[in-house]
């Protein structure tokens, strides 16, 4: 088996679509041993905001001198992108290996079940120090929720996956509060309804809650909402502390500088942006960045079908001068068709991303801005048209 067809076995477990529940990750991980017990890990829920916290703290972490995995999704390019370890991402050859040890005990397990398994394997061959665990939806039946952390963070709590995870800010609360374990600290930046659920969990479960505020600090991310996810990492770390881990305060400085998250309000150049506000939480934390440049903004986005089209739409459309509607190589895609009954501004319909970048280049002009928003994928395969590697 070779990478190729490697990935063409992970990717055809999507066949058994998404299937919150323990049982099968479970069964799988005893199979292989449970390596998610063999390093410590730090566990990361909600809405927006959870790949920056993995990325600030993963990067304070390596500063001190740990060795650090960081397990995400989805990934922009590259499938490697998702499991990483000190910034570097996992190996093809990895990959065919933890596959052949992992394939034997696979019955109806899903892509995502197969790949968390895998990073949780290659984690433990790396000899992690810490992972960064990143849910993937939800949290009580998420896959990831296999593992005891010493930290669990909840970043915040809005409207999505409601098909899965129930239509009230309070029910979402419940399964992202699912990460939370008997005596674990607990870390959020959740002030809204959702807060009275995670701290009646964390009673429950005699756990030290610690709701923190947004305070500026200087890091490499832009844009204000970054305080709040930088907050949220900062006190994770000080509960690191406290745990007897050591990190100075030059690791924490250092870290907070370096971090990289690609495509989070990111300048590809001097006059393009691309961000994967994919909720309209994320669009209005763009839309409120975009609001403060003095320039024209061309905005290129494509959603897919699954989301919340209109909310996305009425966040970003006061922002743009002008809007090129796209639509991502992915079955998942909105048909641009959509996502115009949602916009009252005349729109532009392109077809490729390609070319849709291009159209835009040359309406923004050397002197306005070049928005790429709307979805993870559509910025995903915005990077690989310019030919770009997010994560080198």
């Amino acid at each position: 088996m070779n990478y190729e067809e490697a990935l063409k076995y992970i990717y055809s477990r999507e066949l058994f679509g998404i299937k919150l529940g323990l049982g099968n990750i479970s069964e799988l991980m005893q199979s292989l041993g449970n390596p998610q017990e063999k390093f410590k890990s730090i566990h990361v829920a909600g809405t927006n905001g959870k790949g920056s916290v993995c990325s600030f703290i993963a990067s304070v972490l390596e500063k001190e001198g740990y060795k650090v995995g960081v397990y995400t999704s989805p990934h922009l390019v590259d499938f490697r992108e998702r499991i990483r370890v000190n910034g570097k991402k996992i190996g093809k050859k990895s990959v065919v290996s933890l596959l052949s040890k992992i394939k034997p005990f696979v019955r109806e397990h899903t892509f995502f079940e197969v790949v968390t398994a895998m990073a949780f394997m290659y984690f433990k061959e790396k000899g992690v120090d810490f992972a960064l665990v990143e849910v993937g939806m939800g949290g009580r039946l998420d896959a990831t929720n296999v593992v005891t952390p010493e930290v669990a963070v909840i970043t915040n709590i809005s409207l999505e996956h409601t098909e899965h995870l129930g239509d009230t800010i309070e029910k979402i609360a419940f399964e992202k509060a699912g990460i939370i374990k008997p005596g674990v600290d607990v870390v959020t930046s959740e002030n809204g309804r959702g807060l009275k659920v995670i701290r009646k969990v964390c009673m429950s479960k005699k756990c030290r809650l610690n709701v923190v505020k947004p305070r500026k600090v200087r890091t490499s991310l832009n844009g204000d909402f970054q305080y709040q996810n930088v907050s949220l990492a900062l006190e994770a770390i000080a509960i690191l502390r406290k745990k007897g881990y050591k990190i100075k305060k030059e690791s924490v400085i250092g870290g907070l500088r370096t971090a990289k998250w690609p495509g989070r309000m990111e300048f590809i150049s001097e006059n393009m942006i691309f961000d994967c506000a994919h909720n309209p939480s994320g669009a209005k934390a763009l839309a409120k960045e975009l609001s403060k440049m003095k320039k024209d903004v061309y905005l290129i986005i494509g959603i897919m079908k699954d989301k919340d089209i209109g909310g996305i739409c009425r966040a970003l459309e006061p922002a743009a001068k002008g809007i090129i509607i796209t639509k991502p190589k992915i079955a998942r895609a909105a048909m641009p068709g959509d996502i115009a009954k949602h916009i009252r501004k005349n729109v532009v319909v392109i077809g490729r991303v390609s070319d849709a970048l291009e159209y835009a280049k040359i309406r923004a002009g050397k002197k306005n801005l070049v928005v790429v928003a709307g979805s993870i994928f559509l910025v995903g395969e915005a990077f690989e048209s310019l030919r770009l590697q997010p994560f080198n």
